[in-house]
């Protein structure tokens, strides 16, 4: 029984002393100001070694991760740009087929231009007398950079006017607001797949609205319709964008509806603008 006794309290002291020394070693090891002595040292470098040991398969298995990682991002990558190439090539092939097809409906429509035959030159305004203030304009392009009178002009909100007067390095541009007799432009109504043709007939400079005529009664026009350019007149090509419905009444008559249009475009503070001309493919 005494030497069971004796034997029990060994182990009891060996542990105390055990952990004496491992608190003493954490004691000493936190406080950074005073330098390890060699029993410390080499505890603490036989503790970094088992962590390199421990942690060696542990950045091994988390870098095969990362390059696994990154091979599927590489696949994934050249899998969007694969389908981007054949993106591209099937879009190249509708471009063609919407060409083509742009092409018939100008034979069938008797429409002479659109869009997509014009480049586009800016310019800025330079001058605007104020007595004919929704009547004209001057800007800073002439004969020199290939301007020529009858050209459309616009910004990118919507149509401005065209080329009237042309000089060496400037212009004027007739503006749609105005209400000369001669300035007739034809406009399509688009209501759903229902497009109606009128002709825009005079501006209201006190509200601001084109006013538009020639659509017959019986037909459907509802406030918010976009008007755009109808190509017919051979004038201004189709689909520039005009303004949108703003409210719609009747002729004297009872038999056409006047159409009041809020252009796109803000005529009161026009500062640059775009010149259509054809380009040399048209």
């Amino acid at each position: 029984m005494k030497k069971r006794k004796n034997s029990k309290n060994r182990r009891l002291f060996l542990i105390l002393l055990i952990v004496i020394i491992v608190l003493a070693v954490l004691f000493y090891t936190v406080k950074k100001d005073r330098n390890l002595n060699t029993f410390e040292s080499l505890i603490k470098d036989t503790i970094v070694e088992i962590e390199k040991i421990i942690y060696k398969p542990i950045n091994g298995f988390n870098n095969m991760i990362e390059e696994f990682t990154s091979l599927e991002n590489v696949k994934k990558e050249n899998q969007i740009l694969k389908s981007n190439v054949e993106k591209m090539e099937s879009t190249e092939a509708e471009n063609i087929e919407l060409k083509q097809e742009i092409e018939r409906l100008k034979e069938e429509l008797n429409i002479e231009h659109v869009l997509t035959d014009y480049d586009y030159l800016n310019a800025t305004v330079i001058s605007r007398n104020s007595f004919y203030w929704y009547n004209m304009l001057t800007i800073d392009k002439g004969s020199h950079n290939g301007i020529k009178e009858g050209m459309v002009v616009i910004n990118s909100t919507g149509l401005i006017g065209k080329i009237t007067n042309v000089s060496t390095f400037s212009s004027d541009v007739k503006l749609i607001t105005t209400n000369d007799t001669n300035n007739k432009i034809s406009v399509t109504v688009t209501n759903g797949d229902t497009k109606l043709t009128g002709i825009i007939n005079g501006y209201d400079y006190e509200k601001g609205l084109l006013t538009v005529e020639g659509i017959s009664n019986t037909a459907t026009v509802s406030n918010g319709d976009y008007v755009y350019t109808s190509g017919l007149g051979g004038v201004f090509p189709s689909g520039i964008l005009i303004g949108k419905v703003e409210n719609i009444t009747t002729d004297v008559y009872d038999l056409s509806k006047i159409i009041n249009v809020k252009p796109s475009a803000k005529f009161d503070d026009i500062n640059f603008v775009t010149i259509l001309k054809r380009n040399d493919a048209s």
